[in-house]
């Protein structure tokens, strides 16, 4: 690596240390880049259109929106009480509620901070009434959210589909078992600390109850179902399945004369900005892609990590440990965006199906957001809980170790992930 890059990278982080937005971190030391260069400004400009001028994108602010529509309509009220009915009735059911909670809302945003911040604000002053520490019940909100990104829809799943040249449905259909094998390991985990702590189960529960909920949670379950199975099925594209989610949602919020132009309006405005925010961080994230594929750092690399050890196990595990140190570090789009470029070569060198090592960067990238220094998912679940941050990070070491478990099984088991992808399309092959 160049003097220049080193000297760039630590700007980067200086500039991230100084809690600068994501999007001003990446394109500061890329407009340096190109004035030492000599290139053009107008090249910069270019290459920042370029990383958003992919219609698939568009898929992002529909499945947002859709996200928005049902959750102010009080549709996510009804998953958890379908999750209460369900796990409520537990040692620890008010922890197994988050976990369950966060799986069926993952498939109604795919996105993690969304996860995190609904569902904690539902669940995270339950848990505290109901004897839960703070720490506790911050904790369990944050690491359960990181499956909002891998059970479909995902909007990572589509932002790495469009870097890799990846078909979005493979990419759905891989993230399924991985995404439910970490939930039931953070649920094990949950249930086995409840246990040991001696957290008092809650209401006894019904298959009466168990029906009725299921029933009123049914289609805030058939939205992301729609989408998922359109997609799989070829019947739509992704930026379609998320212009039917958008009116099926609108639909749904009409029948239950739970929308009107004020609530349409803020669900309008929260997405146009979460939209925006995404957008300069894609484009300023692809500049940086593009200036580290002209200097080459994904042939040194690649032939760094392979001058190791050319052991597709060992080169996996360093893989591994690579993003997770970087997700610590950085935001989840511009890890995605850089680390494929450098790495999705790297991986294919030695025989890694592009779709299955989606689904693992998607694991470590969501791991890394509940990791400090940055750790995003556990300071919104800190906030919401009014949590310390040395008591939040102990609570959460045990379900870390779970989801690392399940990292390094989803890692070495592709069947589990891109094997799963070619069972279901075959199945669903007319």
């Amino acid at each position: 690596m160049s003097g220049v890059l080193i000297t760039l990278l630590l700007l980067f982080l200086a500039l991230l240390a100084l809690r600068l937005p994501v999007f001003l971190s990446l394109a500061l030391p890329s407009a340096m880049y190109f004035m030492i260069e000599d290139l053009p400004v107008s090249l910069l400009a270019q290459r920042m259109f370029t990383g958003i001028d992919i219609f698939v994108l568009l898929a992002i602010p529909l499945f947002s929106l859709t996200g928005q529509v049902m959750n102010a309509v009080g549709l996510a009220r009804h998953l958890l009480d379908f999750a209460e009915a369900l796990v409520g009735w537990m040692r620890g059911g008010l922890a197994a509620m988050n976990v369950l909670t966060s799986m069926f809302f993952s498939g109604v945003t795919g996105s993690a901070a969304a996860d995190a911040s609904v569902t904690g604000s539902m669940l995270i002053p339950m848990m505290k009434r109901g004897g839960y520490s703070a720490e506790f019940s911050a904790a369990i909100t944050a690491i359960t959210a990181i499956v909002g990104p891998i059970i479909p829809p995902s909007i990572v799943f589509i932002m790495y589909a469009t870097l890799s040249n990846t078909s979005v449905s493979a990419l759905f259909a891989a993230g399924i078992v991985p995404g439910i094998l970490m939930s039931g390991a953070h649920l094990a985990t949950a249930l086995l600390i409840s246990r040991v702590r001696g957290y008092q189960p809650g209401q006894s529960t019904t298959i009466h109850l168990i029906s009725k909920t299921g029933l009123k949670a049914l289609p805030a379950m058939a939205v992301p179902a729609i989408i998922v199975l359109g997609i799989l099925g070829g019947v739509v594209t992704p930026t379609e399945a998320g212009a039917v989610a958008v009116v099926v949602a609108v639909m749904l919020g009409l029948a239950r004369r739970a929308l009107n132009v004020s609530s349409m309006t803020a669900c309008g405005y929260a997405v146009g900005r979460e939209t925006a925010d995404i957008m300069l961080i894609i484009g300023a994230s692809n500049v940086v892609a593009w200036i580290l594929t002209v200097e080459g750092v994904p042939r040194e690399l690649s032939e760094l990590l392979l001058g190791v050890s050319d052991n597709p196990v060992v080169v996996m595990i360093m893989v591994n440990l690579l993003i997770l140190a970087v997700g610590m570090i950085l935001d989840t789009f511009p890890a995605l965006i850089i680390l494929t470029a450098i790495l999705l070569p790297v991986t294919q060198s030695i025989g890694i199906d592009p779709v299955h090592f989606g689904v693992i960067i998607s694991l470590n990238l969501m791991i890394g957001a509940v990791t400090p220094p940055i750790g995003i998912l556990l300071y919104i679940a800190m906030r919401i809980a009014n949590a310390s941050f040395l008591g939040t990070l102990r609570e959460s070491a045990p379900f870390l170790i779970a989801s690392l478990l399940v990292l390094m099984i989803v890692s070495f088991v592709p069947a589990l992930s891109s094997g799963f992808a070619e069972l279901l399309a075959r199945v669903l092959s007319p």
